[in-house]
């Protein structure tokens, strides 16, 4: 009888062992692979009209980037040494928009960083030591 309630209770402080802390606390977010949708911009949360998002992709195989602006998609190069980093080459469709956030500010943003850090799953971008854009997962 002592054997059945065993199972039960081991897989119960497995469990809890598992999954205690903050939601997400131990996952890793790599650069590659994953998509990054844009919080911040120069200090100013960014929020579009509708359900759109701007995203940063960076392939997984290559050094190339990808996502979706304002209202274009594009796409461009990036060199990758430790925590440093430039962009370059960003080129874009060229669909007219309405929405207030300038698609000319976010490339104007990417091809001035030189560094970035992913932390709690979100990655900073950065000039100079200043935070100058947040994604998060």
């Amino acid at each position: 009888m002592k054997k059945l309630y065993c199972i039960p209770l081991a897989a119960l402080l497995f469990s809890l062992l598992n999954f205690s802390g903050c939601p997400g606390s131990n996952k890793t977010f790599p650069l590659k692979g994953t998509e990054w949708k844009l919080e911040t911009l120069n200090g100013k949360a960014v929020t579009l009209k509708g359900e759109k998002c701007i995203t940063l992709n960076f392939a997984g195989s290559t050094e190339k980037i990808s996502g979706q602006a304002v209202c274009n998609d594009y796409s461009g190069e990036y060199v990758k040494s430790g925590n440093s980093l430039t962009f370059s080459g960003i080129g874009s469709t060229k669909v007219m928009c309405d929405d207030y956030l300038h698609e000319s500010e976010y490339y104007g943003m990417l091809v001035s960083v030189d560094a970035y850090t992913i932390s709690e799953g979100k990655l900073s971008l950065t000039n100079k030591g200043l935070v100058i854009a947040v994604f998060k997962q």
